[in-house]
């Protein structure tokens, strides 16, 4: 039973660890970038100089696309910048990226 008790007190200060390193004392500092990479977009939050989420391809879906338009990087960055500063996780959902209308297949017309 003591061992349980450890084992979940452990885990409960590496999370404490965990969101402290990656979540910003000062929450209105998070600033996002839309950044471009080879066939598309992409999107990194930032607090001051450190990093926090670097993006560069679309989350939520099965295969490894970035995002197609600049309006779509922006959008998932600006949502994920949201749920952070309401302390939330920063996942992104399917629906969310649907609600966002984000474009999950790009066309490639140079080629």
């Amino acid at each position: 039973m003591k061992k349980i008790a450890l084992i979940f007190v452990l885990a409960v200060c590496m999370c404490a660890v965990v969101i402290g390193l990656f979540y910003p004392r000062d929450n209105s500092a998070i600033s996002t970038e839309v950044i471009a990479i080879p066939g598309g977009y992409g999107y990194v939050l930032k607090s001051g100089n450190k990093v926090l989420i670097k993006q560069q391809i679309i989350p939520a879906i099965s295969n490894t696309s970035p995002f197609c338009t600049y309006d779509d990087a922006r959008a998932v960055a600006f949502l994920v910048r949201k749920k952070m500063l309401k302390g939330e996780t920063p996942a992104i959902t399917k629906e969310e990226l649907k609600a966002l209308h984000v474009r999950l297949n790009c066309i490639d017309l140079a080629n």
